[in-house]
């Protein structure tokens, strides 16, 4: 990408997208990332010519350039606990590749050797010491991986008029070859039901997000916030984690902006990431607009704007 240009991540992760749509048809999913960027690249005068996998211990990924030529690595995390993030892993460096790096060529080589730094390297959710800048940029590359693994038209499809649940989730995990989180976050961001995801970890919110639906009526996830006790997320892996639908909850349980309200709440456990992912399902209700200056960013979002896990 020629410096001082701007892409749109959702506008070039779709263009790619139906692009593979035309060569392999519907069937094409989980999309091979990996053979989509060399090929895509070789095209470029500065292609993508190795992808692989090492142990980058504090990193999930990295784009890196070449030393002694025009051209780029993908390197992703091997590590266990990135285990089912490798394939959207590669599509957010590819992300980077696209929307992002300067262009290489040989006059950035005049002794044999670059001569600038250009990389990429991606922390896993420690953006305490990202400027701005570097915040959108992997924002875009997170938008990019979505929409190239996850188009939205497909996940419809597979949701259709089922209500999510663990059998659900599963099958759209199986489908794009992503992790859990990233099928529920792509499933908020496009759902207009009132729904809302939290991640947590040792009774307290991580992160979170609510789809457009529960923000407009005053729900969101502030960071930091304690996991109720008599919700199933609170009761721990020992509660009713294994069903394989949403549980109604009565009123009272979670509580929001707008006050408390029944909710049909589903968790699942990760032992391995010692995490809790849940999605809350509320009924429609009579959307309260609440003024643009007084709504406050979910967790997920003041985590990008502030640095602050």
């Amino acid at each position: 990408m020629a410096e001082g240009a701007a892409k749109s991540p959702r506008k070039e992760a779709i263009r790619l997208s139906k692009l593979l749509e035309l060569s392999l048809g519907s069937d094409r999913f989980p999309v091979d990332v990996a053979a989509l960027a060399k090929e895509v690249s070789r095209n470029c005068g500065d292609p993508i010519d190795k992808i692989i996998g090492d142990e980058l211990p504090g990193f999930e990924g990295m784009l890196r350039p070449h030393k002694k030529r025009p051209a780029w690595h993908i390197v992703y995390s091997t590590s266990p606990q990135y285990r089912g993030r490798e394939r959207f892993t590669v599509a957010h460096e590819f992300g980077h590749y696209m929307l992002h790096r300067p262009e290489l060529s040989p006059a950035d080589y005049p002794d044999g050797v670059l001569n600038r730094a250009c990389g990429f390297e991606c922390l896993p959710l420690q953006s305490n010491e990202w400027k701005q800048a570097e915040r959108e940029r992997e924002e875009e590359a997170d938008t990019f991986a979505s929409y190239l693994l996850m188009p939205i038209d497909d996940y419809r499809l597979q949701v259709g008029q089922n209500e999510i649940s663990r059998e659900l989730l599963a099958h759209i995990t199986r489908r794009y070859g992503v992790s859990l989180l990233a099928a529920v976050r792509k499933w908020i961001e496009f759902t207009d039901m009132r729904a809302a995801m939290v991640v947590a970890c040792d009774g307290y919110a991580r992160w979170g997000r609510a789809s457009d639906a529960a923000l407009k009526t005053g729900i969101f996830i502030p960071s930091g916030m304690p996991i109720p006790e008599g919700s199933i997320a609170g009761m721990g892996p020992s509660g009713l984690s294994e069903q394989d639908r949403a549980a109604q909850l009565p009123e009272g349980i979670w509580t929001f902006r707008r006050g408390s309200e029944p909710v049909r709440e589903l968790t699942i456990f990760s032992e391995r990431l010692g995490l809790s992912v849940t999605l809350l399902m509320f009924e429609r209700a009579p959307p309260k607009h609440w003024p643009i200056d007084e709504l406050v960013p979910d967790a997920y979002d003041q985590f990008l704007r502030s640095g602050q896990p």
